[in-house]
């Protein structure tokens, strides 16, 4: 059976991989995209912080890299104004991608807000 036929017979819906990860040695990490869509190339490096994930997208040191986060809820107290690192704001953050464990959920912090990315 083909992974086309299996999904169309499975009670479950099973996802395709839409983003891949791939690493000098030639090994492939297949995952799920989210956000911008394209290609990018950088140094892997990974960041154990619990908390700051937007300082860490947005401290320009990232810059050339994909980050990698070990704490596996990113996204879940949403991003805001006041935690920003970078000082021109017109400027890309400079982290080329991000690792994530699990899907972004919705903000649960009181400070949360939308903001909309330059450009």
């Amino acid at each position: 059976m083909t992974a086309d036929q299996a999904e169309k017979t499975a009670p479950w819906s099973l996802r395709t991989p839409t983003a891949l990860l791939v690493l000098a040695d030639g090994t492939i990490i297949e995952g799920f995209g989210l956000g911008a869509v394209g290609a990018a190339e950088g140094e892997v490096c990974f960041n154990t912080a619990m908390t700051g994930y937007q300082e860490i997208l947005t401290d320009p040191s990232y810059a050339g890299q994909i980050v990698t986060f070990t704490f596996p809820h990113i996204g879940n107290v949403g991003v805001n104004d006041e935690d920003v690192e970078t000082v021109n704001m017109a400027a890309a953050s400079g982290v080329r991608g991000v690792v994530l464990q699990a899907e972004i959920t919705d903000p649960s912090n009181f400070r949360a807000q939308n903001i909309s990315t330059p450009g």
